[in-house]
């Protein structure tokens, strides 16, 4: 798909902090990214001149349900080797089956595999056919979506799978972020990134927070509740969003929260926002984590609560 110049938070994907946890009191090694969000790639509003949900001020308060019982990857993304092996990190309660498709190789099920639970983890290995994963190298890094079957839970999340030497990251949005410990000791707050393009075009946004616990896993948080979000439709100018641009000027972005944080669960969360450019009517889409900030120091990919 060609694709038009597009400047700023589009094009920068600084790694400032990746990798790092927002409290420097923290022991714990920080966990591997969440991935891309549920549903990533899929399920766009209709271009402009559609129906498309109204864009608020801010999102709801809300609060981070309980880890849960249910499968959850550990890590958000997995190298494929040229031989087409490759490995899930799952959390889990019980032994259960995974199951990995790629929509972009047009492939109801590229690989499955049973795998034993053992302390709450499981390594699950798969294989896809040399094929597959020649034609993954030339698309890397892809979203794949996988199926956790533990008992009667089934849980479908996506992926990020990269060709052995490749980064699965999408980048960092330059600007906009996750506020950690705000406004109280126990909540967070999303700021969304001022998004620039030239030329001006319409954009659909759609908010999240990715959470991580050691005996949960990675689980998602969107505006309508778990594995659930909206898109918001907006203009993009080379100055950034006209609806958050006063006539003077000044930025006003769009804000989610407070978000509640549980206590005693050792959480780690990190914001992301999906964004879809429209130009001629076809969508160009992209996904990006957020850093994270205390106050308004730069403190890494995650805020950390105890």
């Amino acid at each position: 798909m060609r694709t038009r110049p597009l400047t700023s938070c589009l094009l920068l994907t600084c790694a400032v902090g990746v990798g790092t946890t927002a409290s420097a009191a923290s022991a714990a090694a920080p966990p591997p990214l969440p991935g891309p969000p549920p549903g990533a790639g899929a399920g766009f509003p209709l271009p402009p001149g559609g129906q498309s949900p109204p864009a608020p001020a801010h999102g709801p308060n809300t609060a981070i349900p309980a880890s849960g019982d249910g499968p959850a990857l550990a890590a958000g993304s997995a190298e494929v080797a040229a031989t087409g092996r490759l490995t899930l990190r799952v959390v889990c309660r019980a032994s259960g089956r995974a199951s990995l498709n790629v929509a972009a190789l047009r492939a109801p099920t590229l690989a499955q595999a049973a795998y034993r639970c053992r302390g709450g983890h499981a390594a699950v290995p798969l294989r896809i056919t040399p094929g597959d994963a020649r034609r993954l190298t030339r698309i890397s890094p892809a979203v794949g979506r996988v199926t956790l079957r533990q008992g009667n839970a089934t849980t479908r999340v996506s992926i990020a799978l990269a060709a052995a030497g490749r980064s699965s990251s999408p980048g960092v949005w330059s600007d906009g972020g996750l506020q950690c410990f705000s406004p109280g000791p126990s909540q967070a707050y999303l700021v969304a990134p001022n998004f620039t393009v030239t030329p001006s075009t319409s954009i659909d946004i759609r908010p999240w927070v990715a959470t991580y616990t050691a005996g949960g896993g990675w689980r998602w948080l969107g505006v309508d509740g778990r594995n659930a979000s909206r898109w918001y439709r907006l203009t993009a100018t080379p100055r950034g969003v006209a609806q958050w641009l006063d006539p003077t000027g000044a930025l006003n972005p769009w804000t989610w929260g407070p978000i509640d944080v549980p206590a005693g669960e050792g959480l780690s969360a990190i914001g992301v926002f999906e964004i879809v450019y429209w130009y001629g009517g076809r969508p160009t889409y992209l996904w990006k984590y957020t850093n994270s900030f205390v106050a308004a120091q730069t403190a890494g990919a995650y805020c950390t609560y105890p």
